[in-house]
C-alpha cells in the first residue's frame, strides 16, 4: 500500500500528553498510568496532536475500562452488519461491539451518547511486562471512531462524506463519488501533478464554522492510501463519473443534494440524527458550487479541473 502522508510504517504510539486531531475536534485517550497506547494503523500518525493545540469545547474523551464486558441482555439490538459490529440502546446511551470471529466474546465495547464527548471503551489490557507496563491497541479505526464522530458533528453542523479532498490555492475542493467512481485515480492523478495538496482519496469531514464551510482530512484512507492532515474553506463540490473526455457541467443545489445523498454516513436508525445530516448537507450544496465532473485517467483531466476552477469558480 502507499500512503500518501509520507513514509509511513509500524505501529502509532500515543505519548501520554497527546492525541488524535481528527475535523477539528481532539479526542483523548485515557488510559491507566503504566499503559503504553498503540494504534495498528500507521495512517493516524499524520493525526496525532499536541494537548496545548486542542481547543476549548471541541474534545472528546475516551476512557479505558479492561474490567469485563458489561452485560447487555435487556438493550435492544438496534444494527447489526451481520459479519462485524453491532449497535444495542439502552437508557444510557448506545453500546457498539465488535464481533470477534468464531467466538461470542466481543473484541471491544463503547458506550457512548449519541453526539456526546465522553466514551467508555472496554477493552483487553493483557499482561504487564517485567516492569509492570502494558501495551494496550487502541480500537480507534472503523467502525468506532467513523461512528462516534458522524453523531458528534450531526449535532454540531457536519457530516461524514465519501470524497477525495484537494487544497488548491487556499480552498478545499471534494471529488464525491461511490465506489468505483474515481476517488482514488483522481487522487493519484493530483498528486502526480505536484499541484496543490491531497488530503484524502476516500473520505472527508465537512463542518460549518462560524460563517465558512471547512473541508477536512480523514485517516480513512482508500486504495490510494492518501490520509493528510488539514483542512480548509470548502471551494467546491464535483461529482466524478468516468467520460471519454474531461468537462464539467453546472448542477443547482437540489440535484446536487440528491446526489450527494448515498456518499453521506447517515445512522438510519435514529430519525432524528439522520435528518440533521440531510439537512446539512442540503445547506452545503447551497452554499457552495456543485458540478459533475466527467473525466479521463489521465493528466489531461488534472488540467482541464485547475483551468475551470481559475476560470469559473
Amino acid at each position: 500500500m502507499r500512503f500518501g502522508a509520507g513514509k509511513l510504517s509500524g505501529i502509532v504510539r500515543l505519548p501520554r500528553n497527546r492525541g488524535l486531531g481528527i475535523g477539528g475536534i481532539s479526542i483523548r485517550v485515557v488510559a491507566p498510568v503504566s499503559a503504553t497506547l498503540r494504534i495498528a494503523s500507521p495512517l493516524y500518525r499524520p493525526f496525532l496532536q499536541d494537548r496545548a493545540a486542542t481547543t476549548p469545547g471541541e474534545r472528546m474523551s475516551v476512557r479505558l475500562l479492561g474490567d469485563g464486558w458489561p452485560s447487555l441482555q435487556h438493550a435492544e439490538r438496534i444494527f447489526d452488519t451481520r459479519d462485524s459490529w453491532v449497535l444495542f440502546r439502552d437508557p444510557s446511551g448506545y453500546w457498539l461491539c465488535l464481533a470477534r470471529p468464531g467466538s461470542e466474546e466481543p473484541l471491544w465495547v463503547a458506550r457512548f451518547k449519541p453526539g456526546g464527548r465522553r466514551v467508555d471503551l472496554y477493552c483487553r489490557f493483557g499482561l504487564p511486562d517485567a516492569r509492570g507496563r502494558m501495551a494496550i491497541d487502541l480500537p480507534l479505526a472503523y467502525p468506532l471512531d467513523q461512528l462516534l464522530l458522524m453523531h458528534y458533528f450531526a449535532r454540531r453542523k457536519g457530516m461524514l462524506t465519501h470524497a477525495a479532498g484537494w487544497i488548491h490555492k487556499g480552498k478545499a475542493y471534494l471529488f464525491a463519488g461511490v465506489s468505483g467512481a474515481g476517488k482514488s485515480t483522481i487522487s493519484e492523478l493530483l498528486v502526480k501533478s505536484r499541484t496543490g495538496k491531497v488530503l484524502s482519496d476516500e473520505r472527508m469531514i465537512v463542518r460549518k464554522i462560524g460563517k465558512e464551510m471547512i473541508a477536512f482530512g480523514t485517516p480513512w484512507a482508500g486504495t490510494a492510501g492518501i490520509a493528510r492532515n488539514g483542512g480548509a474553506p470548502l471551494g467546491g463540490i464535483f461529482f466524478l463519473k468516468h467520460g471519454r473526455e474531461s468537462r464539467c457541467e453546472e448542477m443547482d443545489a437540489v440535484a446536487a443534494a440528491d446526489r450527494m445523498l448515498p456518499m453521506i454516513s447517515i445512522p438510519w436508525y435514529e430519525p432524528d440524527t439522520a435528518a440533521a445530516i440531510i439537512a446539512f448537507s442540503r445547506r452545503v450544496c447551497s452554499t457552495v458550487p456543485c458540478h459533475e465532473f466527467r473525466f479521463t485517467p489521465d493528466s489531461a483531466a488534472i488540467d482541464f479541473i485547475r483551468d475551470f476552477i481559475r476560470k469559473r469558480i
